[in-house]
């Protein structure tokens, strides 16, 4: 293989022109970092990160490790005896890249580097980008379940929490009642709710037919998960932060979800995403992965979520299904030369090379700050 000739990477932030936010915070920005790993004849390939404290000092410390090496030996740097708690939030960038540069230089899709995909389609589901400042969820609940079934999603995950349960279980309810019945909704308590407020609403939730509950209690260590899960009929579903197959593994052993949410960004590439789907299948969990970034990000959990299982060979299973979220997000809508487009909604695994997608540079330069360059 062709060795690796620089890694670069960019820092790109947009304004909102609302502030919003799910149950506990408000945000007015929206922020990404991507990544391109090039090799020596030019070939490159693209990783996307969250922005968290420290991540640029991180990428730029592996990254100086990285010029010269094979890049299917370059994550032999992060696995190294030195590197053991390397910060998964920045090697899965990283993994993303390598994966992307490695399929372009075979002329596979990556999905083919991990045995090949089970589906070229996954269907879709819009993610609410949650509140918006003073105003009462019985107005933009029913306009944003409108908007997204006219786009032609299918399914569709609300923010709650923010209110009192009183006053938020009516306006579900009736929202239940008036979307089509053809048209899956979730609710995301984003850490907003006690354990006995949980087990309210998700007992509500579950009688009103919702698809999931997820996350409704606070994420660090995922106290009271099992003891939610045991509880409520209707699935939970969490996991979006886990940093490590060894925390996955504590917690689908202690039946901590019904329904495991591993990040490819956060857990550290699409192989750990992979790992856990399959720990989580020994347990007779579903794995549906976690996406709120931009469109690499979105591309690398596409090909993740193309090679996983379903849950069962029964039609009447709720299959694999990939999070868009309807929040503003130029990064998604503009730094592709083809954006990723929903159909019969759906988005289609890109079928080229590499993760099948083609960043457009002279935009991520345009509209980003340099954060680094390491080798030649």
């Amino acid at each position: 293989m062709t060795k690796i000739r620089d890694v670069e990477a960019w820092f790109l932030q947009h304004k909102l022109s609302a502030v919003r936010g799910p149950s506990i915070v408000d945000y007015d920005t929206r922020e990404i970092v991507l990544i391109k790993v090039t090799d020596e004849e030019g070939a490159a390939g693209w990783g996307e990160c969250y922005v968290v404290q420290g991540i640029g000092q991180m990428l730029e410390e592996l990254a100086q490790t990285l010029p010269g090496v094979d890049p299917a030996a370059a994550a032999r740097r992060w696995r190294s005896p030195w590197r053991i708690r390397v910060n998964p939030w920045a090697t899965g960038g990283l993994s993303i890249a390598l994966d992307d540069l490695r399929a372009r230089q075979l002329g596979i899709p990556v999905h083919e580097l991990y045995g090949g995909a089970v589906r070229e389609r996954v269907r879709a589901y819009a993610s609410s980008g949650g509140y918006f400042v003073g105003v009462d969820p019985g107005i933009t609940w029913p306009q944003e379940v409108e908007e997204q079934i006219g786009l032609g999603y299918t399914a569709i995950k609300l923010r709650s929490g923010r209110y009192p349960p009183e006053h938020e279980l009516p306006l579900l309810t009736k929202l239940r009642h008036e979307t089509p019945a053809g048209v899956d909704l979730m609710v995301d308590g984003n850490a907003g709710y006690t354990f006995n407020q949980a087990v309210h609403v998700g007992e509500a939730l579950g009688e009103l037919g919702y698809a999931w509950f997820e996350e409704p209690l606070p994420q660090a260590g995922y106290v009271g998960y099992d003891r939610l899960a045991a509880r409520l009929e209707i699935p939970l579903a969490g996991g979006e932060v886990m940093e490590g197959r060894w925390e996955a593994n504590e917690l689908l052993a202690r039946g901590s979800f019904d329904i495991v949410q591993p990040d490819v960004g956060i857990i550290g590439g699409i192989g750990e995403v992979l790992f856990i789907a399959e720990l989580a299948e020994l347990h007779a969990i579903r794995c549906i992965p976690h996406a709120w970034g931009g469109p690499v990000l979105i591309a690398a959990t596409l090909h993740a979520m193309s090679l996983l299982h379903d849950a069962t060979r029964s039609p009447a299973s709720l299959g694999p299904l990939i999070e868009v979220d309807s929040a503003e997000n130029p990064f998604r809508d503009h730094a592709l030369r083809e954006p990723l487009t929903l159909v019969d909604g759906s988005l289609e695994v890109p079928p080229g090379p590499g993760l099948g997608v083609e960043v457009d540079e002279a935009w991520v330069k345009g509209h980003g700050r340099s954060l680094f360059r390491a080798g030649a």
